[in-house]
């Protein structure tokens, strides 16, 4: 039996980012920084201490190696949506649920 991972859908996603008021935010960026082979802790402290700013960072180029991923370029119209910051990790996340769960 599958673990079950909140990431999986979508919705959930979405719900625990609002209902957290944006905690739930870190735990994500943990989970999908060990996908991309990058180090979890400082991309969190990194964005603790810059006030987010690395984390826009972060979500852009985390949306771009999940399009790459699954064989697609980044569209240049998908910066206008930053002001949204829900999403991008959405985003992101239906990307490597394409990639890594494609039957889901």
């Amino acid at each position: 039996m599958d673990e079950y991972i909140p990431e999986n859908n979508l919705v959930v996603l979405l719900l625990l980012m609002l209902i957290t008021c944006g905690l739930y935010y870190f735990w994500w960026l943990a989970r999908v920084s060990k996908v991309f082979e990058d180090d979890p802790v400082i991309n969190i402290l990194l964005t603790v201490f810059t006030f987010g700013i690395w984390g826009l960072y972060l979500n852009l180029k985390y949306l771009q190696k999940s399009e790459l991923l699954n064989g697609r370029d980044v569209k240049w119209y998908m910066i206008l949506f930053l002001p949204f910051l829900l999403i991008f990790p959405v985003i992101i996340q239906h990307n490597i649920n394409e990639k890594f769960f494609p039957g889901r």
